[in-house]
């Protein structure tokens, strides 16, 4: 893996500013990412993966993120939804890697807005998701939805694998941050899903599912919905571990107007810099701790996580997130009036923190309130987990 990244991270920083305005990852990018194996990392290893360590994810992801984070937030979807497509029937599995072992899985897990009714062979699927990060550059996507007229009814949520030419895109990215990750709606009419490329929302809560990976790599008996906050949050991580790297360059020469010195000697920022240089270090420690707490009880105990450790590890990624916010704002106040123009680097590595801290997985109300309800001993009030 490291010298996967060695070749792919200097290309990712050259050509940060172009695919920010190109609003999408550029195809040369794409390749690059195809080709260096990092969103295969868990993918299995019978279709050419590399099977985990979970851990990886963090490493890579975030210094992807660092990189570029447009094209880190794309890479997010890239090396998590392998891990569920892991899960689905091997008839499915065949049909995505069997051919090409290097194909890109997007997705958009937001069974509310999809719903579907059940067909001879299969099923015919509607809907519109929003928010579905790198879909104009991969090769399949994952859409979800509940079976029409049961809205509401947990059971009923399926997942769908879909080909990306069998989806429509509609052009919908125009953000303030992470404006180069191509996070477009996709939208779907009656269309039909055979019966093998559907999976329930049950299947991908860990344990026996009928990807059947588990009984060769452990790994796969985890859920894969806490798995997915720690891959978010590693690209988020990455960004303002950027922020503070390019700061600290910046203030060793940066002289203030005012009170004409080098900004670097006021011992406000000594302090404040350190402060927030610890953060944002602490922030990717608590990831891989994160990390490696949950994937050690499937590898080493041999089990499927319980539900407060499920809810943990999500609130460990959205703690950790939540860390990497506040460095980033820390940076922002510490940058100066500089970093208002669009051309600032600081400016737009910040917007991209602002949008990437909108996520579901970062929100401290809802995750905080799931994980507080376990450590009450009360019922879980996530059904994804």
């Amino acid at each position: 893996m490291r010298a996967d990244l060695d070749a792919l991270l200097p290309a990712l920083r050259e050509r940060r500013d172009e695919t920010r305005e190109n609003r999408t990852v550029l195809p040369e990018i794409r390749e690059m990412v195809r080709d260096s194996g990092v969103a295969r990392l868990l993918q299995p290893a019978a279709y050419g993966g590399a099977g985990g360590p979970l851990r990886d994810i963090v490493e890579a992801v975030s210094e992807i993120g660092a990189a570029c984070g447009s094209t880190g937030w794309a890479v997010v979807q890239y090396v998590v939804h392998p891990f569920m497509v892991a899960q689905w029937p091997r008839e499915a599995q065949d049909e995505v890697w069997g051919n090409d072992p290097k194909a890109l899985v997007a997705g958009i897990l937001i069974q509310s807005l999809g719903r579907y009714e059940r067909a001879e062979g299969g099923y015919r699927v509607s809907g519109r998701w929003p928010f579905v990060t790198g879909v104009d550059t991969c090769d399949w996507c994952i859409v979800s939805g509940y079976e029409e007229g049961r809205f509401g009814e947990h059971e009923s949520h399926l997942h769908f694998l879909i080909k990306r030419e069998e989806i429509e895109i509609l052009d919908t990215w125009h953000a303030l941050g992470l404006r180069g990750s191509g996070t477009n709606d996709v939208q779907l009419k009656e269309f039909f899903v055979p019966e093998h490329r559907a999976l329930s929302m049950e299947a991908l809560r860990g344990g026996e599912s009928p990807g059947g990976h588990w009984r060769e790599t452990p790994l796969y008996l985890l859920p894969s919905y806490p798995i997915f906050g720690c891959g978010i949050t590693s690209g988020a991580v990455g960004i303002a571990l950027e922020m503070v790297a390019e700061y600290n360059e910046i203030a060793r020469k940066k002289g203030s107007i005012m009170a004409e010195k080098k900004v670097s000697a006021f011992a406000s920022q000594h302090i404040r810099f350190a402060e927030t240089k610890c953060a944002v270090d602490g922030a990717k420690q608590l990831l891989r701790f994160a990390a490696g707490e949950i994937s050690a009880i499937a590898t080493e105990e041999g089990r499927v996580p319980n539900l407060e450790e499920r809810a943990r590890c999500r609130a460990l990624a959205t703690f950790a997130g939540n860390i990497a916010m506040d460095a980033a704002r820390a940076i922002w106040d510490l940058s100066g009036a500089a970093s208002v123009y669009t051309r600032s680097s600081l400016g737009n590595l910040y917007t991209d923190m602002l949008v990437a801290n909108q996520h579901f997985t970062q929100n401290k109300d809802v995750n905080f309130t799931t994980y507080g309800r376990m450590l009450y001993g009360l019922e879980i009030d996530n059904p994804t987990l």
